[in-house]
């Protein structure tokens, strides 16, 4: 497995998604809590075992400061979107992004898992697989979330999905783009790269889906989260690591 065909799967997962909407209305909501928590277990995993000690090997300083940095921007970011989107955010509102600034944020989401994808695999073959899982089975669920949240704001049915389909080729473009600059990027720089993939893998995992996760009454998130973290240490041993 390599960039283009990491990014390529998770463009057509997003998609599946989005379809999945379309043609199961009431979708299996267990289904897609399970997909998430597992997800989340590969990215958090992923981010600890392989992106940020591959960082912090090249330089600590940076790859630290790269951490710092994509928690603090996501947070911002997020917390931008919510407050500008949702007046009832402080009553407990469930969908706080709505329409089109549901969509420039998710759009960013897409173009950072890109990102992540090309800097996984310019650090090590293991890392870009184990990345590469963890973002494609968590573009699955983006498909869905994007185009129930297009629905929910009164988007027709093909504007929808038209969306979805720029949303989904945005990830490609920001993999491929990024992929050819590697190669020429310092040790220091690198660092601060893998810093930031590793944080926006950790921001993702512990404050954006597992908190959703907490209120699924479901017993089978613990495992399938575990499972996934499981996945990656295998993965990681496999490799001689």
């Amino acid at each position: 497995m390599n960039t283009a065909i990491s990014s390529l799967a998770a463009m057509i997962c997003t998609l599946a998604g989005a379809f999945l909407v379309f043609g199961y209305g009431d979708q299996n909501k267990k289904f897609l809590s399970r997909t998430l928590a597992f997800s989340s277990g590969i990215l958090v995993s992923a981010a600890f075992v392989e992106i940020l000690p591959e960082g912090f090997a090249l330089g600590s300083s940076n790859a630290s400061f790269g951490c710092l940095t994509a928690l603090f921007v996501l947070f911002l970011l997020e917390n931008f979107t919510i407050f500008n989107t949702c007046k009832e955010y402080v009553e407990g509102c469930d969908i706080h992004a709505m329409g089109t600034f549901a969509f420039m944020a998710m759009s960013l989401h897409s173009l950072t898992d890109g990102f992540n994808i090309a800097v996984g695999f310019g650090s090590s073959g293991t890392a870009g697989l184990n990345v590469s899982l963890g973002i494609i089975l968590h573009k699955f669920v983006d498909g869905i979330t994007i185009v129930s949240i297009l629905l929910h704001s009164g988007k027709t049915a093909k504007n929808s999905m038209w969306l979805a389909f720029i949303l989904s080729v945005m990830t490609p473009l920001a993999a491929l783009g990024v992929q050819p600059a590697l190669g020429s990027v310092p040790e220091a720089a690198m660092a601060f790269l893998l810093g930031l993939s590793g944080g926006s893998f950790v921001y993702i995992s512990l404050a954006d889906a597992l908190p959703r996760l907490h209120k699924t009454p479901d017993r089978m998130l613990p495992p399938a989260f575990l499972a996934g973290c499981a996945v990656v240490f295998l993965i990681h041993r496999l490799a001689g690591n």
